[in-house]
């Protein structure tokens, strides 16, 4: 099995490609064939299981914007991998993440996503869905269970393309009528994703470093604030400890929720 990893390392955000790359050779997919795809402006040069693919700098948050496209337009490259794994630059990774644990199944729409459990206690009525009719990214507060992040998401190489082929188009055409989603590629990614049984991973393989739980996380956003002014992946920013105890506090309260809710489905079930 041949799993292709997307990594979006333009300008500055080459940075992050380092320890990126030495925590997922060490605990991710280890029992798979690994094929890295690094969409970049850089000439460095990289291991031989990089296929590094030119991207012009777009600025800003049209790298962000565009993403889908910059896949789909590489797409006979990412065609020869089984599946497609797109992760945000400033992941890392701390604990081993077999093939199994993200792999979709056909009842799962050979599609992934990452909802925070953050969202999984909140009424769908306040997720960030794009609420303007004239967008393509159109949700309507009477719809949608969950919210997806948009720092990692893949699929079936197949039903990933087609992910990345209908955002294309939705960018492209709000775009032209300056109808611009909110939350830009992610709220694409929510309509695209809304109503489709896909597979769905909580925080542990998605938590941003500020959050305190779940404490065994597997993969952690990192604050790219912080980051671009640290020494990388070691470092430990000073921590002001009031308002530390106090965020962590709301955290445990906000996890407690999430856990006695996903208790009380599994004993429904």
């Amino acid at each position: 099995m041949k799993i292709g990893i997307l990594y979006i390392g333009i300008g500055k955000y080459l940075s992050l490609w380092d320890d990126f790359y030495k925590t997922s050779q060490k605990y991710l997919f280890p029992d798979a064939e690994k094929i890295y795809f690094v969409f970049t402006d850089s000439d460095d040069f990289f291991p031989e299981s990089v296929v590094k693919l030119y991207q012009k700098d777009l600025g800003g948050r049209n790298n962000t914007l565009y993403r889908f496209k910059m896949f789909y337009e590489h797409r006979i490259a990412l065609s020869q991998c089984d599946y497609l794994f797109f992760f945000n630059g400033d992941v890392i990774f701390k604990r081993t993440i077999l093939s199994k644990e993200l792999i979709p199944c056909e009842s799962e729409g050979y599609l992934l996503a990452l909802s925070w459990h953050i969202y999984q206690i909140k009424s769908p009525k306040k997720f960030p869905y794009d609420r303007n009719p004239n967008s393509l990214a159109y949700i309507s507060y009477d719809e949608g269970v969950y919210y997806f992040q948009g720092g990692l998401n893949g699929g079936r190489t197949k039903e990933y393309l087609e992910l990345a082929e209908q955002c294309m188009i939705a960018v492209d055409i709000d775009v032209e009528k300056n109808n611009i989603a909110a939350v830009a590629d992610e709220s694409y990614l929510n309509r695209y994703l809304l109503n489709k049984k896909i597979k769905i991973v909580d925080t542990i393989y998605g938590k941003p470093e500020k959050f305190f739980f779940p404490i065994h996380a597997k993969i952690i956003f990192r604050d790219k604030g912080t980051f671009f002014h640290s020494k990388g992946i070691e470092h430990v920013g000073c921590i002001n400890y009031k308002p530390a105890l106090l965020r962590f506090f709301i955290d445990l309260s906000k996890y407690l929720r999430y856990f006695r809710k996903k208790c009380l489905l599994f004993f429904h079930d």
